[in-house]
């Protein structure tokens, strides 16, 4: 399929909604985080929106030209599937409207390079899911590995379950559950915050419902009596995926997720999920 290449700012006729939104500036690319981005999207029917981020400058063209840049994006991501969807797009202007452009309009961000103040109360509440893909991280090597989703009984392990569900159907691979007591302080944040998480709801029982959408799913269930992280990475060192639910609100600056999301952004040893509120 020929890929679409413009340089609309933020309004365009082409429709992104439920796009992988990978987002590049001046730098090399790197291959890694396109891959995974175009396995994803090819994985679960969804398009891919490559966006170039440009300086807040009158010209967004006087930085690094971004052509040259999609192209080989477009390449490394049509080697996945060539009939995957693709969209270009170069936005430039200010973090917050940039933030609120790309969320608004995607199913999943993978790597965001935009981040504001976590006191920046007009920074938006991100509408999506997003993805970080360490530096450690060989897809092919991932076949057989299982995805593995922390849990701790909040709105936020619903939206990550929908997630590790989805993920370890379509790539046919079993689903670890981790179930874990947050730290005692974190734990005083949530409630304070109103993230009271629900522990007396039994772990069988909330996953029943996921595993009868998804009857093909083999789930491996561990539960853990104490802080998550530790048990996470190590779980992390043998997955495919690993997805965790985010606290914080506002930018993507993992200061604003939480102990157990913050902690597995710069820990974990796969691709890192963390998901949005349902």
């Amino acid at each position: 399929m020929t890929s679409q290449l413009s340089t609309d700012v933020f309004t365009s006729e082409w429709s992104a909604d439920g796009a992988v939104v990978v987002c590049i500036d001046g730098s090399p690319l790197r291959t890694d985080v396109i891959t995974w981005a175009a396995e994803f999207a090819h994985r679960h029917s969804l398009w891919m929106r490559i966006v170039f981020v440009a300086p807040n400058t009158g010209d967004p063209n006087t930085s690094a030209s971004p052509t040259g840049l999609f192209m080989e994006a477009i390449q490394i991501a049509e080697s996945v599937s060539p009939d995957l969807r693709i969209r270009t797009d170069l936005i430039s202007g200010e973090n917050t409207a940039i933030l609120t452009a790309l969320t608004s309009e995607a199913a999943l961000i993978v790597n965001p390079l935009i981040v504001t103040p976590q006191d920046d109360l007009t920074a938006p509440a991100p509408a999506c899911s997003f993805a970080t893909v360490g530096t450690s991280c060989e897809s092919q090597a991932t076949a057989d590995l299982p995805v593995v989703v922390g849990l701790d009984g909040s709105a936020y392990s619903e939206s990550a379950l929908a997630i590790a569900f989805k993920e370890a159907e379509a790539a046919s691979t079993e689903l670890v559950v981790v179930h874990a007591a947050p730290p005692e302080a974190e734990l005083s944040r949530n409630f304070a915050a109103g993230h009271a998480p629900q522990h007396s709801t039994p772990l069988t029982w909330q996953l029943s419902g996921w595993a009868t959408l998804y009857p093909g799913v083999t789930i491996r269930q561990i539960e853990y009596d104490g802080p998550s992280v530790a048990i996470l990475e190590q779980l992390s060192t043998e997955a495919r995926l690993l997805v965790v639910g985010r606290r914080g609100r506002g930018s993507f600056d993992d200061t604003a997720l939480g102990t157990t999301s913050s902690a597995m952004i710069r820990k974990a040893h796969c691709p890192v999920i963390v998901a949005s509120e349902a």
